[in-house]
């Protein structure tokens, strides 16, 4: 008897989980990318520290999307503006700039973060149930997520200046309030945390 009980358990496992609609359901749990510029989202403000050959930098980081286009400020001491530059269909427009940004390699590293941060991904390249790839121009980007969960723990942006990765923590309503940045090697890194996001 116990035999015919086991038989009937078995076939019954076997059956859920051969069920496709099951199977779909589980493919297709859909991933948060965090771009903090969303549809809805117009203003977000980050603290941001730059550490760069040993020294540390340290601006309020202001985002406001536009009708067509997102603008950038960098805010130091005393609220002076380092840096302003609009992202308009994947390319940057500086109207002032810091004598930081002035060095190609710093500037570029920026604009690659800001992409990672505000910008569509563009094309979805593969997914598996525990990473996601995107290509965007001459950056891919590969993120990674935990068992059961829909937003990343951690992104690798691979570009042609310097690979990089991506920390995300402290999640609040799909919204990382806590970002790493770090170059290969430690040449760049940056910290972000969230201070506003509406």
């Amino acid at each position: 008897m116990k035999f015919i009980y086991l038989f009937v358990f078995a076939l019954c496992f076997c059956a859920c989980a051969s069920n496709p609609a099951l199977k779909k359901e589980a493919a297709s749990t859909p991933k948060n990318i965090p771009v903090f510029m969303t549809e809805n989202a117009k203003r977000t403000a980050l603290k941001m520290t730059f550490e760069d050959s040993g020294k540390e930098y340290g601006f309020l980081l202001l985002a406001n999307k536009k009708s067509d286009y997102v603008n950038f400020k960098f805010i130091g001491d005393f609220a002076s503006v380092l840096a302003s530059v609009n992202l308009k269909n994947g390319k940057f427009e500086y109207e002032t700039i810091s004598p930081l940004l002035e060095n190609e390699q710093i500037k570029q590293a920026l604009e690659e973060t800001l992409l990672a941060l505000f910008s569509d991904r563009g094309t979805p390249l593969k997914e598996s149930k525990s990473a996601i790839t995107y290509k965007q121009g001459n950056l891919k980007y590969k993120y990674y997520f935990n068992k059961d969960e829909n937003t990343p723990y951690k992104l690798k942006q691979t570009s042609p200046l310097a690979n990089k990765t991506f920390l995300f923590e402290n999640y609040k309503k799909g919204i990382p309030h806590n970002i790493v940045v770090k170059a290969k090697l430690n040449l760049i890194k940056i910290n972000f945390e969230l201070l506003a996001n509406d």
